[in-house]
């Protein structure tokens, strides 16, 4: 009965390493599909981000070729350097000559209650 015992508990042993040797191979097998699965996940999304890099770009183009000042925007800047000078020139005049100072009257009375 002893022997039985022995025997049987032997033979799981070895099923149980063979199992998993067998297990570990199978896995080994996923793994490396798993990798192949995300390199080409990684291939795609990185087509993708050139992709929108070159559509980007094209747009940054248009824009720059859009944003060329108009006529109406060089007159706009020449009436604000004219506004400027004007500026600066009621400033120079207002600290040459200081304007007189108002007259002040007697103070009025205040009404009795």
């Amino acid at each position: 009965m002893f022997r039985l015992i022995v025997v049987a508990f032997a033979a799981l042993c070895l099923m149980g390493t063979s199992s998993l040797a067998l297990a570990e191979e199978a896995m080994k097998g996923e793994m490396g599909n798993m990798k192949d699965e995300m390199k080409a996940e990684n291939d795609a999304m990185k087509g993708d981000m050139k992709a929108n890099k070159e559509e980007m770009k094209g747009k940054t183009k248009e824009q720059g070729k859009a944003k060329g000042k108009t006529k109406e925007q060089k007159k706009t800047k020449g009436k604000s350097k004219e506004h400027k000078e004007k500026t600066k020139t009621h400033k120079d005049a207002a600290k040459a000559a200081p304007a007189a100072p108002a007259p002040m009257s007697a103070p009025t009375p205040a009404a009795a209650p």
